[in-house]
């Protein structure tokens, strides 16, 4: 884990260049400055734990080949009423949330009738052993799928016109977040939910203590 957060924390620090350098086509951080105008104690709050809780729950919690379906539907609640009002593309994403609540909500109950009914000997569908065959058959997809929405939703961290120009250097913008994504992607995978979310708070604890000392 200390070997993650060193190497997620460097990484990140070294693609500010390629960050800012994107961002020169037209975007401006707002996120700095609301920061900014909230007392210290909000500011921790919102960095060190809400954001990392709520992240962690849309971003990571659905990373495994066998879903609590009840859980995954709450994830995406949670990421529906974060993102709906995030403007741009980041309205996508709570989109998508929105989709994967109906759709988890759909199989939570499919499987619950499924276990009432089953009778000895009946064979019934089994929706979680078939997303786990999906998943050992395509386990890059969900990862990936994943840190880009990740990497989306802090295009709201940002004030922009969206044309060809800006939207082809957002991917740049958002280098840091996505290249941190992944570090808390790995812990996640490796080590299980309650790693990853520790890891990307104490990442933001440092960054928060960093700015904070520097500003102050």
């Amino acid at each position: 884990m200390a070997l993650l957060f060193g190497i997620g924390l460097g990484g990140s620090v070294s693609l500010l260049a390629v960050s800012r350098l994107g961002a020169s086509t037209g975007f401006v951080n707002t996120l700095e400055s609301d920061l900014l105008e909230l007392p210290a104690v909000e500011q921790f709050t919102l960095v060190v734990l809400l954001a990392p809780v709520v992240e962690e729950l849309v971003f990571r919690l659905p990373l495994t080949e066998r879903p609590r379906w009840g859980w995954l539907a709450a994830a995406g609640a949670v990421g529906a009423l974060n993102f709906t009002f995030g403007g741009g593309p980041v309205v996508a994403v709570a989109a998508l949330c929105a989709l994967a609540v109906v759709g988890s909500m759909i199989l939570w109950v499919q499987s619950l009738l499924s276990r009432l009914l089953r009778r000895e000997g009946a064979d019934a569908p089994v929706w979680r052993e078939r997303v786990a065959r999906w998943w050992a058959a395509h386990p890059r997809w969900p990862v990936w799928c994943s840190l880009a929405a990740f990497g989306l939703v802090h295009l709201s961290n940002y004030d922009v016109t969206w044309t060809a120009v800006t939207a082809a250097a957002a991917p740049l913008v958002v280098s840091p977040q996505l290249w941190l994504g992944l570090m808390f992607t790995i812990a996640r995978v490796r080590y299980g939910w309650w790693a990853g979310l520790g890891l990307h708070a104490f990442h933001n604890l440092a960054v928060w203590s960093a700015l904070s000392s520097a500003l102050g």
